[in-house]
C-alpha cells in the first residue's frame, strides 16, 4: 500500500515511509489513514496533518459531546422519524411503520397485516415509497418502491434491483431472520436538479459533520458529498458511492474517491456516465450549512452529528443524524477531528 502510494504521490519509498512512521508515531493513527487522507500528496498542507486525532482520542470526546446513554434515541429510524417531526425538522414524511402486532400508518390505522400493507401502498399509486428497516448501516435493506396500479393488480417494483415483489413477498424480504417483520414507509424525496444531475438514480447526500463549538453556537467543521453508482438506489460508500469533499469557504466539490481503495483516485467525472463532479459548486451551499447548524442545536444531548443532508427545490431537507459517525470520514473529507477534542475541554459540556 505505501509503495503503491509512493508512486502516486511521487516520491521515493523511503521518504513515504518516514513520513508515514512519524505521523503514526505522533498521532496514534495507523498508516491506512495516512494514504486514504492523502497526506503524503503534493496539495496537502503539512500543518493539516496535525488535525487528526487517534480513535482513542475521537471516541473519548464522543462519549463527553455525546453522552451514550443518548445516541440511541437516532439509531432507531422510528424514534428518529418521531423527533424530527416533533421538533419540526424538515424530513421525508412517513407514511407507515409496519409490525405485526403494534404496526400503525401516519393517520393512526393498524399496519399489521398484508392486507393493510397492500391498501396503504394502493394509496400510494403513481408514486415511490420508500422502504427501511429500523436499524442497519451502509444503506442495507433500502428499498424504493415504484407502485403502480394496473388491471393485473398491485405493482411493486424495486427500483435498485429491477424486481417485482408482492406485498406478502416484503413482510418475508423484512422478516429475515428476525422473529417478525418490521420496517418504515416513507415518502420519496424530490432532490433538486442539481443534485439529482449528480446521479440521477440514487438519493445524493451531503455528510456534513457538525460540532457545538459554543454555547448555542454550531460549526460544520468539514463534510462531503456522497454519490450513487449508476442504477443504485443508495449513495453509501460501502455500495460503491463517490465521495466528493466539500470545500467549505465555497461549496466547490474536490476530486472524488471510492471507499474500495486507500488511494485517493482523483474522480473528476462520474465513471458511470460523466456527469461532472470535481470543481462544481453547490447551490445554496451557506443555506446547507446554516439548515446543518440549526439541525445539530435542536437536537437533544448532541453537541456532534454527521448529519446526511440532500437539497429539494423547497429547501434542506434532513435524512438523519450520526451521533457517533466513521472517524475515518475525517480523513476522506480532511476533517479537523481535533476540533472535537477542542470542544469537549471546554468547561460548559
Amino acid at each position: 500500500m505505501l509503495n503503491k502510494e509512493a508512486q502516486l504521490a511521487g516520491m521515493s519509498f523511503a521518504k513515504m515511509l518516514w513520513q508515514t512512521s512519524y505521523f503514526c508515531l505522533k498521532t496514534g493513527l495507523g498508516p491506512r489513514y495516512f494514504v486514504v487522507a492523502g497526506m503524503a500528496r503534493k496539495n496537502f498542507a503539512e500543518a493539516d496533518k496535525w488535525q487528526h486525532i487517534s480513535a482513542r482520542q475521537y471516541y473519548q470526546a464522543l462519549d463527553i459531546l455525546n453522552p451514550p446513554l443518548y445516541r440511541k434515541l437516532t439509531q432507531s429510524k422510528l424514534s428518529e422519524k418521531a423527533l424530527y417531526q416533533l421538533l419540526h425538522i424538515p424530513t421525508a414524511a412517513m407514511l407507515g411503520y409496519f409490525h405485526p402486532l403494534t404496526g400503525i400508518t401516519a393517520d393512526g390505522r393498524p399496519l399489521s397485516t398484508v392486507d393493510a400493507l397492500t391498501n396503504l401502498l394502493q394509496q400510494c399509486a403513481g408514486s415511490t415509497v420508500m422502504l427501511k428497516p429500523l436499524e442497519g448501516f451502509g444503506g442495507a435493506g433500502v428499498m424504493a418502491l415504484a407502485v403502480t396500479v394496473s388491471d393485473g393488480g398491485l405493482q411493486l417494483l424495486s427500483l435498485g434491483e429491477r424486481k417485482l415483489y408482492s406485498p406478502a413477498q416484503l413482510l418475508s424480504y423484512y422478516q429475515g431472520k428476525n422473529p417478525l417483520p418490521e420496517f418504515m414507509l416513507e415518502a420519496y424525496i424530490q432532490q433538486s436538479a442539481q443534485f439529482a444531475g449528480f446521479n440521477p438514480s440514487s438519493l445524493n447526500t451531503l455528510r456534513l459533520w457538525v460540532l457545538e463549538t459554543q454555547p448555542g453556537m454550531a460549526e460544520v467543521i468539514g463534510g462531503y458529498l456522497r454519490i450513487g453508482r449508476a442504477g443504485q438506489v443508495i449513495d453509501n460508500a460501502s455500495a460503491g458511492g463517490i465521495m466528493c469533499p466539500v470545500d467549505l469557504a465555497t461549496g466547490e466539490l474536490q476530486p472524488g474517491l471510492l471507499k474500495k481503495t486507500p488511494h485517493r483516485d482523483d474522480i473528476m467525472q462520474h465513471p458511470d456516465h460523466g456527469a461532472p463532479l470535481a470543481g462544481v459548486t453547490l447551490e445554496h451551499w451557506p443555506q446547507l450549512k446554516q439548515f446543518a447548524e440549526k439541525v445539530l442545536l435542536t437536537l437533544p444531548h448532541t453537541r456532534f452529528a454527521g448529519l446526511d443532508i440532500t437539497m429539494t427545490e423547497q429547501g434542506p431537507i434532513l435524512i438523519e443524524s450520526n451521533v457517533a459517525p466513521d472517524k475515518d470520514g475525517a480523513a476522506h473529507g480532511n476533517i479537523p477531528s481535533i476540533k472535537l477534542q477542542q470542544a469537549a475541554r471546554m468547561h460548559y459540556v
